[in-house]
Order: structure tokens, then sequence, then C-alpha cells
């Protein structure tokens, strides 16, 4: 892990509606609205997959998340970075209900670096809402520890799973050498 990340990183976009603020590039739009595992489509593309875990622990939520969430103020907020072939790919922050992950029995309790869509994409009580996409800009963490050019945006998505009566969010922003990026030429589309 790089060392001059602190945990929470706290690099989270302003998110909007996928139908109104999306990139122009058709491949990497693909990336951010394909439904199935990323886990599943990053490991195609890599001989080997890895999560290197930045944190874990209780967090208070922003006043955003907790809106999101139904009004969980507080929450286990997971950051990591999903490599393939040890070069890193996908910036991820999961905020998840505590009783999910402390105690016995709880969904992701001891998930450590195991990646967290092993167990939403096999298990069909967990119901994932319609994405919603941001743009991470410089200045951020992100574009201090691996991105070269200040300028260029670093594309992602968020949504909510609804597991029975309870919600959580998952935030995944594409870093600047994922196969998101393979075929992008920057830019955006915005409706009026």
């Amino acid at each position: 892990m790089n060392p001059a990340l602190v945990f929470p990183l706290n690099c989270q976009p302003s998110w909007h509606d996928a139908t109104t603020n999306y990139p122009a590039e058709p491949a990497l739009k693909n990336w951010l609205l394909d439904t199935s595992s990323l886990t599943e489509r990053l490991q195609a593309h890599c001989r080997q997959f890895s999560v290197q875990v930045i944190g874990q622990a209780r967090c208070a939520l922003s006043v955003e998340e907790t809106q999101k969430l139904g009004g969980i103020k507080e929450a286990v907020v997971r950051e990591v970075i999903l490599l393939g072939d040890g070069v890193p790919w996908v910036y991820a922050r999961s905020v998840l209900p505590i009783s999910m992950c402390e105690g016995a029995g709880a969904a992701f309790d001891g998930l450590g670096s195991q990646p967290l869509g092993k167990i939403l994409f096999n298990d069909a009580r967990f119901v994932r809402a319609p994405f919603e996409l941001g743009r991470v800009t410089a200045p951020s963490e992100l574009h201090t520890n691996w991105v070269n050019d200040a300028h260029m945006p670093l594309w992602g998505r968020r949504s909510v799973f609804h597991f029975e009566q309870q919600r959580l969010m998952v935030a995944e922003i594409f870093l600047p050498a994922s196969p998101a990026y393979k075929h992008v030429v920057q830019g955006i589309h915005e409706s009026i």
C-alpha cells in the first residue's frame, strides 16, 4: 500500500443520476453501467487479481450518505484498492451496516482481503439500485497517488444494495491504469 494513504480517503465526487451525467466514450460508459460483478470483469483482464485494504472501521457518515442509507449516521466504512497483476485499477469505498460486519453470522465479518463482490453477487437477497455516476477531479488523494495528468478526471459509480431491511452502499472509482480507460478519449455528456 502507498504509505501516503490515510484511512478514510473520502475521495468522493458529487454523484449524479447515470442518465444525465456520463462519459462520452462508449467503452468507459459500458464499464460504469455494467451491472455484473466488477470483480469478475476485472479478473478477466489479468492473471492475478488482488484486494489491498486501505482501512475498515466504524465511521460517522456524511449527511448525504446518511440520507442515502435511510438515516443511518454510523456504519462500517471499508476502503480498498482492486489490483490487476499488482497494478492499482479501482479505489472502492463501501459503507456497510454495523450489524452485517460484527458478530456471529454477520455477512461481512472477517472479510479481510476478500472482494466484497464475492458475497454481493453470490446471494440473491442483495438487490442493487440504479447507479449514480461521478468524476473525481484534482486535487484529490487519488490524483496525488495514482494520476500523472492532474487534468484527468477519474470516473466512478455508486449504488445502494438492499438486503432485507438494510442498505449498504458501494462506490468504485476507476484509476488511470484500469482497463476501463483503455480506449478512452476524455469527454462528458450532460443533458439539459
